[in-house]
């Protein structure tokens, strides 16, 4: 990773007034190269990079805490979300309300189910930082790409370790699937390949470069994309701590989730919600 990316990266984040939160250093290096609507490409940070985030104050979870996060099993859906509300359904404007709490009950519930089936042996709890619990839908609120998604984080926890879970469901215009494809097979920094999924959607996993070290913090990021919705799913092997100022480290052997695991998370016809 170079140093004038890191700086281009950074540059374009901090100048830009959207929220910290479920930021990762593959969205950072991408807010410097690409358009905001398809920066969500991660790649694995070096501890280069996470060190400037946490000089610049962005998006880094410091390590040290008083008390380590509370697990406890997945919470149960408490309503069924019903039909999709009525409103505008666009890339460049943010939900209303109602669909706002339709889609975030909606992720909520289908999440508080899939994951105990994918992960029977794990416990669940909230990411720092973030203002609700773990697994449970919200909107960052705001003009788009923020205001017209929902978002759901947790930390897990099994007998191999912690790690980190993001999933995403958004609002994209149809014709972002080709272009995020086509960044997919120019990428360099991360490896990123092409698949279709069952009813001929746009599948993209990113994993690390080849040749990174067994050892290093690893992420699996699944991107769908299908009519107007966009399912991102990020899992991780950190607890998404900063170690005296620099990346977290692995805190568990693998990602929560396996690459396949991932991708049928994202492939769930539930989280079709645009």
């Amino acid at each position: 990773m170079q140093e004038a990316d890191v700086r281009e990266a950074l540059k374009t984040y901090v100048t830009e007034d959207e929220p910290a939160m479920g930021l990762t250093a593959g969205t950072v290096l991408n807010a410097g190269r690409r358009s905001r609507r398809n920066r969500r490409l991660a790649g694995v940070a070096g501890a280069a990079l996470v060190a400037a985030l946490a000089g610049a104050g962005v998006a880094v979870v410091s390590g040290g805490g008083s008390t380590d996060p509370e697990f406890a099993a997945a919470g149960a859906c408490l309503g069924r979300p019903g039909a999709r509300p009525s409103g505008a359904i666009a890339a460049d404007r943010p939900l209303s309300p109602e669909l706002v709490e339709w889609a975030a009950t909606s992720l909520t519930c289908h999440l508080g189910e899939a994951l105990p089936r994918l992960l029977p042996d794990a416990r669940y709890a909230p990411v720092p930082g973030v203002p609700v619990g773990p697994l449970v839908g919200f909107s960052h609120g705001g003009e788009p790409p923020w205001g017209n998604r929902v978002d759901a984080l947790a930390l897990i926890r099994d007998r191999e370790g912690t790690g980190d879970l993001t999933v995403t469901v958004g609002v994209a215009d149809p014709s972002a699937a080709a272009t995020a494809e086509d960044e997919c097979r120019r990428e360099t920094v991360s490896r990123c390949t092409v698949r279709s999924g069952p009813h001929g959607e746009t599948v993209l996993v990113g994993t690390e470069a080849d040749g990174t070290p067994a050892d290093a913090p690893r992420d699996i990021v699944v991107r769908v994309y299908r009519g107007w919705s966009e399912i991102y799913v990020q899992a991780s092997n950190t607890d998404r701590q900063a170690v005296d100022g620099g990346a977290p480290v692995a805190t568990r052997p693998e990602p929560v989730l396996s690459e396949d695991q991932a991708v049928g998370l994202a492939l769930s016809p539930e989280l079709y919600l645009f």
